[in-house]
C-alpha cells in the first residue's frame, strides 16, 4: 500500500491524501494477491471530501 501512496495510520488502516481514500482492516487475511493484482476481502473503504474535488 505504501508503494501506492498510502500511509499506514494505525494497525492495518491506510490513508491516501492525494486520492482522498481511507482503507481499513487490510491485514494479511483480508488482502490477497495474484499476478500482482490485489484482491480485498472484508475491507472497509471510506472517501473523504477531497475524493469529490
Amino acid at each position: 500500500m505504501e508503494s501506492n501512496g498510502f500511509i499506514l495510520k494505525k494497525n492495518n488502516d491506510y490513508y491516501s491524501q492525494s486520492l482522498g481514500l481511507i482503507a481499513e482492516d487490510l491485514h494479511d487475511e483480508n488482502v490477497l494477491t495474484k499476478d500482482s493484482v490485489l484482491f480485498f476481502i472484508d475491507t472497509v473503504f471510506y472517501v473523504t471530501d477531497h475524493f469529490f474535488s
